[in-house]
């Protein structure tokens, strides 16, 4: 077979979306290689289109001595060394750097964030042998066909090495932390109670943990204080409307009282209506927390379901 371009995405359906959008016919022939789906498109070359799952790479210890804590030596690998249940992944960088050597061209098209760049960076450079310096980047919002063959016309000369250093240092903070705050908790109960438990933390899950705790401590402690508010229906010229009193609080049912016995029947007069012409702009996009709060609040979607239903929906490209 010929030299060909090789194309890293995130994501299976996107690898699919990819390369029947790229295709001259519309119809990328689908391949598989140990259970590694990847899809072939004829374009003014052959194009390979390589899926990943997520991340493949992740930050490990490099064992140096029998150091246990504190710990400042990692390294980048596979997933399969440093977690249970990830085996599936070696088979998946085999069929990956086995095709990387059939190319000549290099393309990153996972998504344009923080994850996706450092996805395909870690791909493109251990995976693919160093590809990292010579690979383009393929930047798209939508996995529309229009967007996608625009973005292949149109070709980044680089990779966003930006987004891809924010991306290994909050992967490398977060291990730091990690492991260093949890192994110093877990000495610290073992030598208090003489027992072994672990106590995990992290960058996130630690103040994550003390909001929590701080929120618990002030439901618990708050005493309700009552108050009265004073609303009215009233009727103008066959329309009703509703008033509010003047002070939006008040504190004494006696007061209350006081004021209703003061308005009993009687008619109240318009004084002044104002009238304002103001120009609404669209609300901005949500991100991902302020949707998840929202389907929360409206449909008592959780979290995951609603980062399911983005998902689903960015990949059928709708």
């Amino acid at each position: 077979m010929e030299k060909y371009t090789l194309i890293i995405t995130e994501k299976p359906d996107a690898a699919q979306r990819i390369a029947s959008a790229l295709d001259l016919n519309g119809k990328a022939k689908k391949v598989e290689d140990n259970g590694v789906p990847y899809y072939v498109a004829e374009r003014d070359k052959s194009i390979v289109v390589v899926p990943a799952i997520g991340h493949l790479y992740t930050v490990a210890e490099e064992k140096i001595g029998r150091n246990y804590y504190p710990v400042f030596n990692f390294r980048w690998v596979p997933r399969y060394m440093a977690e249970r249940g990830t085996r599936h992944i070696r088979v998946w960088l085999e069929t990956i750097s086995k095709l990387a050597q059939g190319a000549d061209t290099y393309i990153d098209a996972c998504d344009y964030d923080i994850e996706g760049s450092i996805i395909g960076y870690c791909i493109l450079k251990y995976a693919c042998g160093g590809k990292e310096n010579v690979a383009k980047r393929m930047k798209y919002s939508t996995l529309t066909k229009e967007e996608l063959e625009k973005a292949y016309e149109k070709l980044l000369p680089k990779l966003d090495f930006a987004l891809i250093e924010a991306g290994r240092t909050r992967h490398e903070v977060d291990w730091l932390y990690g492991v260093n705050l949890t192994r110093a908790l877990t000495l610290a109960a073992k030598d208090w109670s003489g027992k072994y438990a672990t106590l995990s933390t992290g960058r996130v899950q630690g103040p994550t943990l003390r909001f929590l705790v701080a929120r618990e401590k002030a439901i618990r402690s708050f005493v309700p204080t009552p108050y009265w508010q004073i609303k009215a229906e009233i009727e103008i010229e066959g329309k009703t409307f509703e008033a509010e009193y003047e002070r939006e609080i008040i504190e004494t049912k006696q007061e209350v009282e006081a004021i209703l016995g003061a308005c009993k029947g009687k008619d109240g007069i318009v004084e002044t209506i104002e009238e304002k012409r103001f120009q609404q702009m669209p609300p901005t996009p949500f991100d991902i927390g302020a949707l998840q709060s929202e389907a929360y609040s409206l449909f008592g979607y959780t979290p995951r379901r609603t980062l399911d239903i983005a998902q689903r929906l960015y990949l059928d490209a709708l």
